[in-house]
């Protein structure tokens, strides 16, 4: 069975004094600079679920962890992190077609495999005869929970530019919706919730920097969020705004053209009579 990135194995030569992202071989010359390793070696762990799935050791991605199921399965255990989770309710989860004991029987190869393709995860995940419980620990990072401390920092902020840098933050750790090419059932909640999360974010970000006057900035957010959601009207709508309030009469034509061709072509209809008679006033005040 092909192996993904090892860790935990101590390396021969290795140099110790400048920080490369990964050890490199050092000439035979060389050998008195290496510094003994740890007996023990703890690797770092990042995991990047919003996007593309990515699985990274000290910035070395793991190779072997796209296998659909495979990922499934750690994406459910690592969401779920510091709750064990019933192997019976996984099995089921998984495999929902299958019968109980194939389910079982198919998780534990899967386990086999997680631990083939990752072996250090048995620093993170606890595996009992009836349980399994991923444990996020300082040495484990994850972008959701990054992006939903970024949030909460936003709440709490005690001043509207805490807030907007909090905001920002946020908004660039999400990098797409959680798990895209994942269709398993249990995931579309909790992409939904986090889809929606990051849409309010993007509306409380235009507000911030609109109020501030800070017009193209909040173009580029509205922009960002228009193509997130490209046939919600009041995105056009909150566009052509900004854009009358910078003064270009073009691109609010353009953005209602834009909301015109979109709707049609998607969804066979014309925009609401609110944006309709929006463009109108927007075009009549320009002139």
């Amino acid at each position: 069975m092909s192996q993904g990135v090892l860790v935990g194995q101590k390396p021969t030569k290795i140099h110790r004094g400048y920080d490369l992202g990964s050890y490199a071989q050092l000439p035979e010359e060389a050998e008195h600079l290496v510094q003994p390793m740890p007996e023990v070696y703890t690797p770092t762990l990042s995991i990047r679920m919003l996007g593309d799935f990515h699985l990274l050791i000290h910035d070395l991605r793991v190779s072997g962890m796209d296998v659909p199921r495979l990922q499934s399965l750690f994406a459910y255990l690592v969401l779920h992190h510091d709750v064990p989770q019933a192997r019976a309710r996984l099995a089921s989860l998984l495999w929902p077609d299958s019968t109980e004991a194939q389910a079982h029987t198919n998780l534990r190869n899967l386990l086999h495999k997680l631990r083939a393709t990752l072996p250090a995860v048995d620093t993170f995940l606890r595996i009992e005869r009836q349980t399994l419980c991923w444990h996020l620990n300082m040495l484990c990072s994850l972008d959701v929970r990054y992006f939903e401390h970024m949030l909460d920092q936003a709440e709490h902020a005690h001043s509207s530019t805490e807030e907007q840098q909090a905001l920002e933050d946020a908004v660039q750790l999400y990098q797409g919706d959680l798990l895209p090419h994942c269709y398993d059932d249990w995931i579309q909640d909790e992409r939904e919730r986090l889809q929606q999360l990051y849409v309010g974010a993007l509306e409380r970000l235009i507000e911030l920097l609109r109020h501030q006057q800070k017009y193209q900035a909040a173009i580029r957010v509205a922009q960002r969020l228009l193509r997130h959601d490209p046939l919600q009207e009041s995105i056009y709508q909150c566009l052509m705004n900004l854009y009358a309030a910078r003064g270009d009469r073009g691109a609010v034509l353009r953005t209602y053209q834009s909301c015109v061709i979109m709707l049609k072509r998607e969804l066979s209809v014309e925009p609401h009579l609110t944006t309709r008679q929006m463009y109108m006033q927007l075009m009549r005040a320009e002139n």
